[in-house]
């Protein structure tokens, strides 16, 4: 979605709706394989040298599963403010420099809909895989619980060692 700076009136918020298609955009497959559908409604308002965008909008995403890596379809609301100047000195941390009379907002629409999705995501009667031949699966709080109780084994040997020779 871009916005044309130069058509904005100043000091008056516009309204712009718009369906997105993310489906040719390649993702992580250990978190969102796709983005299937994205609706997106931007208000802006000029002000001067800063544009102001408040962006929100519903995706209908794919994740993974955690334990199994399937597909797990998700819908995901989001929501942001993104401010935007074209004057080199009014750049801040929470406003974006950019030059140019005509503005992308898709790569801060895809952040705001990367942001909303979780990463630890179970499918519905996903199980964790079992222990194999060679490997064990534990839990997050079962790995976490006996790290704390086992040391590192390459240093055992310290243990045996008498430092005191006299």
């Amino acid at each position: 979605m871009k916005l044309n700076r130069a058509t904005l009136p100043e000091q008056k918020a516009q309204t712009f709706n718009e369906e997105l298609d993310f489906s040719k955009l390649t993702f992580d497959e250990n978190h969102v394989k796709r983005i299937e559908s994205c609706s997106v409604t931007v208000i802006a308002t000029e002000f001067g040298d800063v544009l102001q965008c408040v962006i929100s909008g519903k995706a209908h995403v794919v994740a993974s599963c955690s334990y199994t890596l399937d597909d797990v379809p998700l819908d995901v609301n989001f929501k942001d403010s993104f401010y935007f100047t074209d004057s080199k000195d009014d750049e801040a941390e929470d406003c974006y420099y950019e030059p140019n009379v005509e503005i992308d907002l898709d790569p801060h629409i895809i952040a705001l809909i990367l942001a909303e999705v979780p990463h630890n995501i179970v499918k519905s009667g996903a199980t964790l895989p079992k222990s194999g031949n060679g490997y064990r699966v534990l839990s997050e709080d079962d790995f976490i619980k006996e790290k704390s109780h086992k040391g590192n084994s390459a240093f055992d040997i310290l243990d045996t060692i008498d430092f005191d020779d006299k």
